[in-house]
């Protein structure tokens, strides 16, 4: 198996949709329009049947729940000239980013500074929301997603002199650890605290087995690719999606 395809399957399962539907080497997901790589269709795998079809068919699937179609798209996406018909059909191409990856080393980090819940409880949604405009603008998607996580998660608060400062959210899939939802707020930012919340997620994954962790981030936004290079994460490979508008 390729990383790449590898590195998708992880992610989802760890990051999960209300509905998944696979069709021949397909996988269209959906959940209420919150979250592109919830709500798009994951062409992992050899298909064999007609391609128009198949896509008029993905368009049916997401027009019947008020949403465009989409595609999550990497560079081993099946078939090989997928990117390329879609665009042809008016598909246009949206919101490119990279998966980032780091073997995680064996330094030791203090922790106590973390409050660590097993499940998004209303502390950590309140700091989530005021960071995340897309999920306060879906909030029940966004609830009834996070709670669905089934894979080992961490959904934790930095504390800075006994205040919330940022969040985080960690999920363990086999020995990969993913990242999601590193924020932190607005008045406590330039402290360092975003590497913080960072390295102490992988701090816990160390300690529950993980060896490699990943993580995906916008490609525009340089200042967190910095960050994240500074922690160690070097690009694994770049996706996008393509959008039937």
């Amino acid at each position: 198996m390729s990383r790449i395809r590898k590195l998708e399957e992880i992610t989802l399962n760890s990051w999960p949709a209300a509905y998944s539907r696979l069709r021949d080497g397909w996988i269209m997901r959906y959940a209420g329009g919150y979250t592109n790589r919830s709500n798009s269709v994951y062409p992992l795998y050899d298909s064999h049947e007609s391609l128009s079809h198949k896509i008029e068919e993905v368009r049916s699937f997401y027009r019947s729940r008020d949403l465009p179609p989409m595609f999550k798209l990497t560079q081993e996406s099946k078939p090989v000239f997928l990117d390329k018909t879609l665009e042809e059909m008016g598909f246009q191409e949206i919101d490119r980013a990279l998966v980032m990856t780091k073997t995680l080393d064996s330094k030791r980090l203090d922790i106590s500074d973390l409050d660590i819940f097993p499940t998004p409880e209303e502390r950590w949604l309140d700091i989530f929301f005021s960071l995340n405009k897309r999920a306060r603008g879906n909030k029940s998607w966004a609830k009834k997603l996070l709670s669905m996580v089934i894979s080992k998660s961490f959904f934790v608060l930095l504390k800075k002199e006994g205040n919330d400062v940022g969040c985080g959210l960690a999920v363990i899939e086999g020995d990969h650890i993913g990242l999601f939802g590193i924020a932190v707020l607005e008045t406590e930012r330039r402290k360092g605290y975003g590497i913080q919340i960072t390295e102490k997620l992988l701090e816990l994954g160390k300690k529950r087995g993980a060896r490699i962790a990943y993580l995906q981030v916008d490609k525009p936004n340089i200042n967190a690719i910095r960050l994240y290079s500074r922690v160690g994460f070097k690009m694994e490979y770049e996706y996008w999606y393509r959008v039937d508008k």
